[in-house]
């Protein structure tokens, strides 16, 4: 059997393997690695802006969460445009009056939040892609649309979820 440099005699009476430095420390920063590879999958953030200039990273795409979220006013989106809530990373269109549809905010290109609302398309600010208020491609490089996200109108609020 060949010997393995990382095991070494525990003592000349002992046939029973020791641990050696080396794979001590290996295996210690496989485990750092690990918890940090962990820690950033949980990670999400906002910038609680609806609209302009922020260029925010996404995770998640577009998923509804397992609870209802109030997004905001029904009135604050005007008819024929969107609203970007970037908090929850959803865009609200209006396309006509009353007619309300949920996008996610994820752009299929490299995963930038779209936070650019140009009169009737939505624009992500990493590379230009550009989509319509049903979230349709208009303009890449994205190569796809925004995926749904469901949300209602009740009360006159939007609810994701």
């Amino acid at each position: 059997m060949p010997e393995n440099p990382d095991l070494a005699p525990a003592s000349p009476a002992s046939p029973v393997p020791a641990l050696t430095r080396r794979a001590a420390v290996a295996g210690a920063g496989a485990a750092a690695l690990g918890i940090g590879l962990l820690a950033a999958g949980c990670v999400t953030g906002g910038s609680g802006s609806t609209g302009g200039d922020s260029r925010g990273g996404g995770v998640g795409g577009g998923a509804p969460p397992a609870h209802s979220t109030t997004l905001g006013p029904a009135s604050s989106v005007p008819v024929g445009s969107a609203v970007v809530f970037a908090d929850e990373n959803v865009i609200v269109t209006q396309p006509t009056a009353g007619t309300y549809q949920g996008l996610s905010a994820t752009c299929p290109h490299e995963s930038c939040t779209v936070t650019d609302v140009q009169g009737a398309v939505l624009v992500c600010p990493c590379h230009g892609s550009v989509f319509g208020l049903e979230g349709q491609l208009l303009k890449g490089p994205a190569t796809g649309g925004l995926k749904p996200v469901k949300v209602t109108v009740s009360g006159g609020l939007i609810t994701r979820g």
